[in-house]
């Protein structure tokens, strides 16, 4: 009987106890559930910024990675010390110009001493055709060049004064007959001068790793802007006053409330849907990025027709922290990085990390949706 007695009360304790801890702290067993998904379980979704259709969720870090070994590519054009040319030699997907030079391969060398961060997306005006970058990397400084793969955002375009990538003033660049008024210039100035492709062209580039992708979405996109130029440029949007004033409304009301020392990333939704979700390793990364990052989104806003605003689930939000769950997944590794991709039906992930350190570091997490 004392046996049965001692049983019965270690068992009523301990559902005692059970409640007490789950009634005590609720919040805070959600919170680690929440956590426990993202990628980095130190991120931290803060509260939404909303803006027409636009609507970002900024995204913290109780830690971080310093950034001073890395270089951007707007400041390392803007130094003189990246150079991009055309390429003469033959390369991946996209075909060979009569010329020798390639559609979707060119040379970069890197002098700055630093290692160059290089985002999907990332503009690059001149040459024969303005290009973006096809994946996340880093490449090493070296006297040597290596080839860079990109995808063409200007079908209509094959020439130009030089071969040079973000050196061009505007006024060397020659017009096809037929052609609108049409300016780009680089780091120099001009349209697409430090600028990022939308979410939307991005993961044609870089989940659904298709040039054919790439222009049709280019297509859409200026013709929902009405920003439609006779090379088909996506520059093109970048340089219209009209949408400029549209855009700088946006901005005005998003970029001075999306920052603070602990700020690393955003996740972003247009027309309540999720649209992409980009975090760096550091603070003061993120800033480096952020302007054109915004712009990039605000143009994605633009371009999904007349402005609704539509709540965003936090739970959605939060999800889209995590690694894109799917069949397939890919993983990349080059001397100083490692890539790795998670695809699904509907969404694809990538993760850029460092690996010279002690300790491999988490440069750029990037979550597209396909649309």
């Amino acid at each position: 009987m004392r046996v049965r007695t001692a049983v019965a009360m270690s068992i009523l304790l301990c559902g005692i106890a059970a409640v007490g801890s789950w009634s005590v702290r609720p919040a805070e067993a959600s919170l680690s559930r929440a956590h426990a998904g993202y990628v980095r379980a130190e991120w931290k979704l803060g509260m939404p910024v909303t803006s027409g259709n636009l609507t970002v969720f900024p995204v913290t870090s109780s830690a971080w990675s310093p950034a001073n070994g890395f270089i951007t590519l707007d400041e390392g054009l803007k130094s003189g010390k990246v150079v991009i040319t055309e390429l003469g030699s033959a390369g991946r997907g996209g075909g060979r110009a009569r010329d020798g030079a390639e559609v979707n391969t060119l040379s970069l060398t890197n002098n700055t001493g630093r290692t160059l961060i290089l985002l999907a997306g990332e503009m690059l005006i001149g040459g024969k055709q303005d290009r973006i970058v096809d994946e996340d990397q880093l490449v090493p400084p070296g006297e040597r060049p290596v080839a860079l793969g990109v995808f063409c955002v200007e079908h209509g375009r094959w020439h130009g004064a030089s071969t040079a990538f973000g050196q061009n003033p505007p006024a060397q660049r020659s017009q096809p007959p037929g052609a609108q008024n049409f300016l780009a210039g680089g780091s120099g100035g001009g349209a697409g001068a430090g600028q990022i492709a939308t979410p939307a062209i991005r993961e044609k580039a870089e989940a659904a790793k298709s040039q054919n992708e790439v222009w049709s979405k280019v297509s859409d996109t200026n013709r929902s802007l009405n920003t439609t130029s006779g090379t088909g440029a996506l520059t093109r949007a970048y340089d219209d006053r009209t949408l400029a004033k549209k855009s700088q409304v946006y901005e005005s009301r998003v970029i001075s409330r999306v920052q603070g020392k602990d700020v690393v990333g955003v996740v972003v939704a247009v027309n309540g849907q999720l649209v992409a979700a980009d975090v760096f390793s550091s603070p003061s990364l993120f800033q480096r990025y952020w302007p054109k990052l915004l712009k990039s989104y605000v143009l994605e806003a633009l371009s999904a027709g007349p402005a609704s605003h539509s709540e965003i689930e936090r739970s959605a939000a939060e999800a889209f922290l995590y690694r894109a769950e799917g069949r397939a997944s890919s993983e990349r590794q080059k001397s100083v990085y490692k890539l790795t991709e998670h695809k699904s039906e509907g969404d694809a992930s990538f993760e850029l990390d460092y690996l010279k350190g002690a300790e491999p570091v988490l440069v750029h997490f990037n979550r597209v949706a396909s649309r």
